[in-house]
């Protein structure tokens, strides 16, 4: 991808401009500090260690600061080559950013359709419980008219024996 192609050559040019100009980290601190940017000492450290190309560096949060700082990278004297890949990098992401509001909206019509679907099955759920309950109340009713039924007989019949 061409992020990774920029995180690589901009580290190669940072370790050359560090190397020519004979720049200790702690010098590249003070000169992060006096542009406003902030980087941690570590990960000034580990940008400038053999092997860092092939790190996992946020070029945003890491690389972009040290770049500006030392190569001038964003300012107008940057070449056509970085301000294209810059641009291809907010082309990617903008193309990203797209693909995940798709996919947020896929998701959120998706969620709608199935809290949608659970609410008709609520809804159903307490109508067949209503039904029972009705049902019940219903046997209830006949059950105590049975049994009042029942007791009014075997009154009658105790009073017909005495």
């Amino acid at each position: 991808m061409e992020i990774e192609k920029l995180k690589k050559t901009t580290i190669e040019q940072l370790k050359k401009v560090k190397a020519e100009q004979g720049l200790s980290v702690s010098r590249i601190m003070e000169m992060l500090e006096a542009k406003g940017k902030f980087v941690s000492e570590a990960t000034v450290k580990r940008i400038f260690s053999e092997g860092s190309e092939e790190f996992n560096f946020r070029y945003q949060d890491s690389i972009a600061p040290l770049a500006d700082v030392l190569l001038d990278l964003y300012g107008d004297t940057s070449g056509l080559d970085e301000v294209m890949a810059l641009k291809q990098i907010i082309h990617d992401k903008n193309q990203t950013i797209e693909f995940m509001m798709i996919k947020f909206e896929e998701q959120k019509s998706a969620y709608e359709k199935n809290v949608a679907h659970l609410k008709g099955q609520i809804h159903r759920l307490n109508e067949r419980l209503d039904i029972r309950e009705r049902s019940i109340e219903r046997k209830d009713a006949i059950m105590e008219k049975l049994l009042n039924a029942y007791l009014l007989k075997e009154t009658s019949d105790i009073e017909v024996e005495l």
